[in-house]
């Protein structure tokens, strides 16, 4: 069993390498619009790439808030347990998505209410 002090620096790399993931994108994305010629691309692959890059920053701050979310749950006591339901998160849960802020019976029945939605 992982102790909230392990958890809380298993969250806190987590959001560390993070946000190195995003800066490298951000270096990357600079270099791609400064260093590639304008007539050897097509314009259509450089939107392609911008939108990449944004949507893995999205993704990036997704997860960064998931984390800071987490961390106030360890703060709080309120770590391990469902945000839906109030039950206990099982351990093997937390420790495969230790930011998991609802139980599998939750976190199925969002993603179904979502994908009716869509």
């Amino acid at each position: 069993m992982v102790s909230r002090e392990d958890t809380r620096k298993i969250l806190l790399a987590q959001r560390r390498n993070l946000f190195r993931q995003v800066a490298q994108g951000e270096e990357e994305l600079r270099w791609f619009e400064g260093d590639i010629e304008s007539e050897v691309e097509e314009r259509g692959q450089e939107e392609t790439m911008v939108r990449l890059l944004d949507r893995l920053d999205g993704r990036a701050k997704t997860e960064i808030e998931a984390i800071d979310q987490a961390l106030v749950r360890i703060d709080s006591g309120q770590y391990g347990r469902c945000e839906v339901c109030g039950k206990d998160i099982p351990q093997s849960r937390l420790d495969a998505l230790p930011a998991a802020s609802r139980c599998m019976a939750c976190e199925q029945a969002g993603e179904n209410q979502a994908t009716l939605r869509k």
